[in-house]
């Protein structure tokens, strides 16, 4: 092998090497910076052996690089120069250095994993925290909408319950029956009339098929309409498309065809009322066809 290929492949080595410590080290950081800032205290005795691995290793090729290119400078057999300066300048020489660069080689696969295992316990840590915040904000509005007719306990409780059986998450629930209570306060009566209403909105998506996104986005609307007192344009749209119960309910009660509902919408004429008696008129049809569904 000549003297240029041995630098050439030498180099190519190191680089590459290099490249993924550099990478290790800037990983390794970030975790311990993570555990100086984390209120949970992390087993950093792996991470640590990692890093004097990484660094025994970044020394030992940086010393294999430097010999080579003695070597090359001095024109020798690469082979045999390469051995003689590497005696000279490293303690244990090239087999030290294997095992050096060896070890560190061995350490990726667990650094890999302990990387993996943070990263999901950071990434777990923030969903819980995402899902405290939502939980707070939610629990907030809740206060502020509360009839009294309650504590604020029992009103968690009941919009619990409702979503369980609705089978819908209690933080989109609650934030229905929050905004419904606070936007279009004057169409509900009580805290107990906006559940059942969220209740059976939850129970219509579902039947209808709608997606979380659909559900999410048609109960927007919906609340919108309720707060403007009437369902007309895009909020008309929205249920006509992810909640078919409703309007064919809004039909029913009125005596229109699906067909007439459209100029009812754009008369004004399905108000906040109109919408609320019609759904509950329904209830018995939704059950029915919820039970069937779940």
């Amino acid at each position: 092998m000549s003297v240029r290929t041995s630098m050439s492949l030498t180099d190519r080595m190191t680089g590459t090497l290099q490249s993924i410590m550099r990478a290790m080290n800037s990983t390794i950081r970030t975790m311990e910076q993570m555990n100086t800032t984390s209120n949970r205290a992390m087993d950093m005795h792996s991470l640590q052996r990692a890093r004097r691995d990484i660094e025994n290793a970044q020394s030992a090729l940086a010393r294999l690089q430097e010999s080579a290119r003695q070597a090359g400078r001095e024109g020798e057999n690469a082979g045999n120069r390469i051995h003689r300066s590497f005696e000279r300048t490293s303690s244990g020489g090239i087999p030290a250095a294997t095992n050096s660069v060896g070890r560190f080689l061995g350490r990726l696969a667990g650094i890999a994993a302990a990387i993996i295992s943070v990263q999901a316990l950071a990434a777990g840590f923030q969903k819980l925290a995402d899902a405290s915040d939502a939980y707070s904000n939610t629990n907030a509005r809740l206060a502020n909408i509360n009839d009294n007719s309650q504590t604020q306990a029992e009103l968690q409780d009941k919009i619990y319950r409702a979503a369980q059986r609705s089978r819908s998450a209690y933080n989109d629930t609650a934030a229905s029956v929050a905004k419904l209570n606070l936007l279009a306060r004057d169409a509900f009566s009580s805290n107990n009339e906006a559940i059942r209403f969220t209740e059976l909105m939850n129970k219509s998506f579902a039947v209808s098929g709608a997606s979380t996104q659909e559900k999410q986005a048609g109960m927007y609307q919906l609340t919108q309409a309720m707060a403007a007192g009437r369902l007309q344009g895009d909020e008309f749209r929205s249920i006509m498309e992810n909640a078919p119960l409703l309007a064919q309910a809004i039909a029913d009660s009125t005596g229109k065809s699906m067909g007439d509902l459209k100029d009812m919408s754009a008369e004004g004429t399905i108000t906040a009322d109109v919408i609320k008696k019609a759904l509950f008129s329904a209830t018995d049809a939704i059950e029915d066809k919820f039970k069937i569904c779940h």
